[in-house]
């Protein structure tokens, strides 16, 4: 898998976790901080977020991955925002309702 960025760390699932999908597979969540500069300008750095999730079958590894690009131009709100998916292993899946939620919260908002 090509390069996405800076990666902030791995969460597992365990079954725990997986109660209601009943999955037994184990699960691991990487977290990456994605660096673009602006097209028209290179002087603005924007910010985003990658997710991939890698699911260990019995003879093969499922990947499943999101990428949200340019959420920000504020490198410290996308690495909170990034540690606090991780803590809450949010997957690929979610990470777009998750992250319009989040953004919505003064916590989140500009600084």
């Amino acid at each position: 898998m090509k390069n996405l960025g800076t990666y902030y760390g791995t969460t597992l699932l365990d079954e725990t976790d997986l109660v209601e999908t009943r999955n037994k597979n184990k699960i691991e969540l990487d977290y990456y901080g994605i660096k673009k500069h602006g097209k028209i300008t290179k002087r603005k750095t924007f910010y985003g977020i990658a997710i991939v999730k890698k699911e260990y079958m019995k003879d093969e590894i499922k990947f499943e991955k999101n990428i949200i690009e340019k959420i920000t131009t504020n490198e410290r709100k996308v690495v909170r925002i990034i540690e606090k998916l991780k803590n809450c292993k949010v997957t690929p899946i979610g990470m777009e309702d998750v992250l319009s939620d989040m953004l919505k919260q003064k916590a989140f908002q500009e600084e």
